[in-house]
């Protein structure tokens, strides 16, 4: 007490101005220590607001450990955190775990990295006789942001085996409201795990993850089981089976035969880990199976008027849309008809989109086997999103080219099982520009086809069955109505589905494509064997 007067009797003694300096220098004290006091609390209002954002985006926010509904044999210890967890499996020694630290828990920007190769502070540690890895995160040499989260992960390889979420506060600021551990500035973090051997399968590799067989033809397939760790299980039991029974056949050894054509899904399951592969059973050695390629016709008669009349025709239709292949595009229902990019179709009334008397019938056909028809019109650069429910895309006579995005985006359809249908026509009808258009963009995909001009068969013709080539596409056709074609020049690789009637040129065909995205557009060049130029031609051209 007898200080307290002293101190209010010595301020009696100073004089008016020397009581304000006092005075002033206290009060700017107070308010550095209030400042602080407040900014404290800012940095923890915005550490609630980070957890609310950071759970609705992320999930789960804290500790993910066997003992906190994360993976099993993987642990968190009283050095991290609060309680030591129970565990009675085997510590296994012998993996390379690496330890990541970050505040964008898409750990696209890594603030500190420890694994096993490194030396000092980011080193990996492993205490053999307490059974467990361990490493110490300096926070002052790191120098961690004040009132951010962050979250350290442990990872083996690729495989993310848990996480544990730490606000960092100043030394002198309140816990936070929310259920997530703190780490205060300038403190060392020892984080101790314990990673134990995994006798669980958890990921299945197929060989081969595709074949093609004959109608009763066999395939073994093998798998391959492995652990969280990327380690094999030996002596797993797989559960073998088909998606489709009636395609082929399967015994619990992996062995799958083909029964009828078409394809089916070879699944290999231990415990509740799969994985997927696929068989495609043909009837005979010419027919490749669908997919990663273009269909080129150059006639559209086959698809209207006398063309689609013939229930061969409209068959062919049937086996253009319904086919089954590999890819996220199996079982897309829509149907896409692309009639922009200036097509030569606006030549004649009517096109194939929108309603007319004589598309009619196509259009019905696609319908009624139970598919969405949407005619949509690109123009340069636009076509480059292409919804997952697309299966086929029809392309009507385009004579605008097509830029390198949508190339690629086109490659990517294919390669997810999406089918592409080019419709050229004959060159005096397509014109040079449609004829450039239509190689170029084949040579862009990667193909070897070519549309070489001529009118081949003008006037409606019925192509009997010798000109008819096996492949998916023409199973079943007996013949086939056209009026007036280009002829095609085939690659190494191309399928050929029909010829001319004297069985010399080729009017229809499957391209194999590329589906690898290209980064410039290749240009034509000097190709030889190539004829671009329109030659008249005395023939009837009754027809496109």
């Amino acid at each position: 007490m007898g200080k307290v007067t002293f101190k209010i009797e010595f301020l009696n003694y100073l004089g008016y101005t020397q009581k304000i300096c006092i005075l002033f220098v206290f009060f700017i004290g107070l308010s550095s220590c209030a400042g602080n006091l407040f900014e404290d609390e800012d940095f923890i209002d915005d550490i609630s607001i980070q957890y609310q954002s950071l759970s609705s985006k992320y999930g789960k926010i804290g500790i993910s450990d066997a003992a906190n509904d994360g993976i099993e044999e993987f642990y968190f210890l009283a050095q991290t955190v609060e309680k030591q967890p129970k565990f009675n499996g085997k510590f296994n020694p012998d993996l390379s775990p690496i330890v990541e630290i970050s505040d964008d828990f898409d750990f696209k920007v890594i603030h500190q990295r420890f694994t096993l190769n490194e030396n000092g502070e980011s080193k990996v540690k492993i205490d053999r006789q307490g059974e467990f890895y361990f490493v110490n995160w300096n926070t002052l040499q790191s120098k961690p942001t004040k009132g951010k989260i962050y979250r350290i992960r442990v990872r083996v390889n690729d495989n993310i085996l848990g996480f544990a979420d730490f606000a960092i506060i100043s030394n002198n600021a309140r816990e936070p409201n929310s259920n997530i551990q703190t780490l205060r500035l300038n403190e060392n973090l020892k984080l101790a795990f314990r990673i134990e051997q995994k006798i669980c399968p958890a990921k299945i590799e197929l060989s081969p993850n595709e074949a093609t067989v004959m109608v009763s033809g066999k395939q073994q397939y093998v798998a391959r089981v492995y652990n969280y760790y990327g380690e094999v299980l030996e002596n797993q039991k797989i559960n073998w089976s088909v998606s489709d029974e009636e395609i082929a056949s399967t015994d619990q050894n992996g062995l799958v035969v083909g029964k009828k054509f078409g394809f089916s899904a070879v699944k290999a399951t231990a415990n509740d880990v799969s994985a997927t592969a696929f068989i495609f059973v043909q009837e005979n050695d010419d027919s490749p199976r669908p997919g990663k390629d273009v269909v080129v016709f150059n006639d559209v008669n086959p698809f209207f008027d006398e063309g689609i009349e013939n229930p061969n025709n409209q068959l062919m239709v049937k086996n253009l849309v319904n086919f089954s292949t590999p890819g996220i595009r199996n079982l897309g229902t829509k149907i896409w008809f692309d009639c922009g990019r200036s097509s030569a179709h606006l030549k004649e009334n009517p096109i194939p989109c929108g309603s007319s008397s004589r598309y009619d019938p196509l259009r019905n056909l696609i319908r009624n086997e139970g598919f969405v028809l949407e005619d949509i019109s690109s123009s340069a650069g636009t076509l480059i999103d292409i919804p997952i429910d697309v299966k086929v895309i029809f392309l009507w006579l385009p004579t605008v080219h097509f830029q390198i995005e949508e190339i690629n985006t086109l490659k990517k359809f294919a390669e997810e099982g999406g089918r592409i249908i080019f419709i050229g026509e004959w060159d005096a009808f397509y014109g040079n520009q449609g004829l450039d258009v239509e190689n170029k963009f084949l040579i862009n995909m990667g193909a070897f086809m070519r549309n070489i001009g001529k009118a081949v068969d003008c006037g409606y013709n019925t192509l009997p069955s010798a000109s008819l080539r096996a492949h998916p596409i023409t199973r079943g056709i007996e013949n086939l109505t056209i009026a007036c074609a280009s002829a095609i020049e085939l690659g190494p690789n191309d399928f050929a589905l029909f010829y001319d009637k004297s069985n010399r040129s080729v009017l229809a065909g499957v391209a194999q494509i590329e589906t690898q995205p290209i980064s410039e557009l290749v240009s034509m060049g000097n190709l030889e064997g190539l004829n671009l130029k329109i030659k008249s031609n005395s023939k009837n051209t009754a027809g496109y």
